[in-house]
């Protein structure tokens, strides 16, 4: 099994002292029930006691489809105070906070309500809500107040509208339709389907029943946010043979200059699978259509409009075209790659955190709040219903990296972990950001396909994963998407004679990863013992065979490139190994050293040469680290904040990336890189997560995704809160960890949701570091 060590954060040495902050109110949107309350200020006269306490005479306006959150302004009697609802009920879905008199929640009925709050100071007792107020100068309350308040719940006016594409359908027996559901009024577009016949998919990919009766079904698509908002489309069922194919989209929205674009287009009936091309005209320059999929992706800096026809051929050769329209507008005033923030304001984590579900919840999306990105909740306590009740939860990769290869190379396709170190492949749908397990039909236990071991996608084929088990690398086409892919043998590191030594055992393995081209395959290897006992450094080249550094004899072997000993007198065991995307550079990270004495590393081996380097002390190579094409990245934290590059070729010269630094940083603050590129200029951003232990920050950059610019500009982008609590018995919950797709515009993170997201007994409530579930999200850059 693949494993790497989770290691401790690395802090500065100096801390700063506690500050404490006021606590700022955050009023966010949540989508619930199909009904709008409004609370209006009182309709009736309001009593007010006579006391040492006085509360304020009316409550804000609020509306169904926003939070609400109004704290009872109260003066005189002596704080601090407590809060009680003394008389009636509040409306039915808020609720009062006895400490800070904070009325909150998503109002759910229609309907007038009357109720008085009792609020009592410390300089008095307190009473047992729901009996009679004494006198204002009764001797055991001399130190409180009442109000009464009405509020008038009323009827919804901006409700979620679902409507799904395409409206009506027909299909022969068996036969099958992607449907699509859009959600406005809603900052959650999730949708759950139901068919009263056949079968539809979590991505709403519906297979028509296999009988030649013709028949009517109905396909429902319901608000996860709020369930009272359907929509319904028909599919008719024929008697004869799947009809021919038709494409249900007549539109694409634009796109705008130099920013990740992707659309989808929707085929109704035909035989899949489907194949589509273009037949007249040209996308804009940088975009592309993928074949299989209908995506439209890419990144344009042609402004302008182009005019194309798409056509569709299915299984049976049947052909549909549909002429669109694509507008690619100027965002000459957006900060390129991204358009998100880039200020150093403060930022705390709102009170009320977006609504992702409790123990489910998959495919909900939501909104930050306070960055505007859109973040996707893929797993749930129901996402492997195999797993035992204490394991049901989730991570974005079980080696605790942010060096994974987890998204496929047009983000459609990702993979992500349990605990348990199972690995779970899932489609993606860029535009809904929705995913869904695969092969559920052939797995319908388990809910899809699982995988052992350690995994990587392709760098040039969207549909092939490569599986790191064993000794041995295997790959995975999911071009089918119907019939679940066997193992495809790749290559064994026992299979040629300078590879791994003759009769070797394999005790333990970890991948170093895979190279620009899918040319150079990397792992590391331990014949004695677990982590921290390899001694193997292995790179496989396609066509070429093996080059093999042996750490404890300081050997290199292979069939390309140099027989020899390195050049310097190191020897050590290896805790992980990683490779550089050109397939150059294989940096090997060290456990012990059992040499008289050791560099302070990592160590950079040059493949298929006897070059090693090492980082000495004063090269600032502490931290988190990350690798690019040619050039490696750490956050040694100093100062605080900052991050280094350096060129493998020449590890002791380096540069600040993050000069420009917020002011008021102060530790503990960690830090863990990810950078995903095949970018021989390593010239894109790469991002980070942060990590700090506190609830409320001193500065910007705490506990949120950030994109940090490699050009020397010094520019750092804001994407999006990491809603960890800091404080998961989960390595990779407690840290944010995560990892960037390949072509930038996603990230997959690991999160606690501030503890929102059930136990892992399975209880809808937990206990912050003790035993809350972790799940996986997707953040969307831009």
């Amino acid at each position: 099994m693949l494993t790497e060590k989770a290691g401790s954060p690395e802090f500065a040495q100096n801390s700063s002292p506690a500050l404490v902050l006021p606590l700022l109110l955050i009023v966010v949107c949540s989508f619930t029930l199909g009904a709008c309350s409004h609370i209006l200020p009182n309709s009736v006269a309001s009593s007010q006691a006579e006391s040492a306490i006085s509360i304020q005479a009316t409550l804000p306006a609020a509306s169904m489809g926003k939070a609400y959150s109004a704290v009872l302004s109260v003066s005189g009697g002596t704080a601090p105070y407590s809060f009680a609802v003394d008389q009636g009920a509040l409306p039915s879905g808020l609720a009062l906070n006895r400490q800070t008199g904070n009325i909150s929640g998503d109002p759910n009925r229609a309907g007038t309500f009357q109720f008085t709050i009792l609020v009592t100071g410390s300089g008095g007792s307190s009473k047992p809500s729901g009996g009679p107020v004494p006198l204002s100068d009764s001797p055991t309350l001399s130190d409180s107040g009442t109000r009464a308040f009405t509020m008038v719940v009323g009827p919804c006016t901006t409700c979620a509208d679902v409507q799904i594409s395409p409206a009506d359908a027909i299909v022969g027996a068996g036969g099958k339709v992607q449907f699509a559901a859009t959600v406005a009024n809603s900052s959650n577009s999730a949708v759950t389907w139901s068919a009263n016949a056949g079968t539809i998919s979590s991505s709403g990919l519906f297979v028509a029943p296999a009988n030649t009766t013709a028949q009517t079904i109905q396909i429902l698509a319901t608000s996860v946010s709020q369930p009272a908002a359907k929509a319904t489309a028909t599919v008719t069922l024929t008697s004869s043979s799947p009809s021919v194919p038709r494409i249900t989209t007549l539109s694409v929205p634009a796109a705008s200059s130099g920013v990740p674009y992707t659309t989808s287009l929707i085929v109704s009936a035909g035989d899949a699978p489907y194949h589509w091309s273009l037949v007249s005209g040209s996308l804009p320059s940088g975009l592309k259509l993928n074949s299989a999929t209908g995506v439209i992706s890419g990144s344009s800096t042609q402004v302008g409009t182009s005019t194309f026809t798409v056509s569709v051929n299915d299984a049976s050769s049947h052909t549909a075209q549909q002429i669109l329209t694509l507008p690619v507008l100027s965002s000459s005033q957006c900060g390129q790659p991204y358009c998100s923030r880039t200020d150093f304001a403060v930022v705390q984590v709102p009170p009320a955190v977006p609504n992702v579900g409790n123990l489910t919840g998959a495919n909900r999306v939501v909104t930050d709040p306070d960055f505007g990105s859109r973040i996707a909740r893929v797993t749930d306590w129901n996402t492997d219903p195999e797993l035992p009740a204490s394991s049901r939860f989730f991570v974005s990769a079980s080696s605790g990296g942010t060096n994974e290869n987890l998204f496929n190379t047009d983000s459609t396709l990702l993979v992500l972990s349990s605990t348990g170190a199972a690995v779970y492949p899932f489609t993606f749908d860029p535009s809904s950001m929705h995913a869904a397990r695969m092969y559920v039909s052939s797995y319908p236990a388990s809910g899809g396909l699982r995988l052992p071991g350690g995994v990587a996608w392709s760098r040039v084929n969207p549909n092939l994963l490569y599986s790191f088990s064993g000794t041995a690398v295997e790959s995975y086409d999911f071009t089918d998407r119907t019939n679940a892919p066997s193992p495809q043998a790749v290559f064994d590191f026992t299979s040629l004679a300078h590879c791994l030594p003759s009769g070797f055992q394999m005790t333990w393995s970890a991948k170093a990863g895979v190279s620009a081209g899918d040319t150079v395959f990397g792992m590391a290897f331990s014949s004695t013992g677990g982590q921290g006992t390899g001694t193997y450094a292995v790179a496989y080249k396609v066509g070429s065979g093996c080059s093999m550094l042996n750490t404890q004899t300081g050997k290199v072997t292979g069939d390309w490139g140099v027989d020899g000993t390195i050049s310097i007198p190191d020897r050590w065991t290896i805790h992980s190994a990683k490779m550089s995307e050109d397939g150059n550079w294989m940096i090997v990270s060290s456990t012990n050293c059992t040499s008289s004495s050791c560099a302070i590393g990592p160590y950079f081996w040059q493949l298929g040469t006897s070059n090693v380097t090492a980082c000495q002390a004063g090269e600032a190579c502490g931290g988190h680290p990350t690798e690019g094409y040619s050039h490696w990245i750490n956050n040694n934290n100093s100062p605080i904040g900052n991050e280094d590059i350096r060129s493998l070729s020449d590890i002791s010269a380096f540069r600040s990336l993050t000069s420009i630094l917020p002011p008021d940083l102060a530790a503990p603050l960690d830090q863990h890189p990810s950078w995903n590129n095949a970018d021989p200029a390593d010239s894109v951003p790469f991002l980070t997560t942060t990590w700090s232990p506190s609830r409320f920050f001193p500065a910007p950059w705490y506990n949120e995704i950030l994109g940090v610019a490699t050009d020397g500009s010094g520019k750092v982008w804001r994407f999006a809160h990491s809603f960890i609590t800091s404080k998961s018995q989960i390595f990779s919950t407690l840290y944010g960890i995560g990892s960037v797709s390949q072509d930038g515009r996603y990230f997959l993170l690991s999160s606690d949701w501030m503890g929102t997201l059930g136990s892992q007994s399975g209880a809808t409530t937990c206990t912050i570091g003790q035993d809350c579930r972790g799940d996986v999200f997707v953040v969307e850059l831009k």
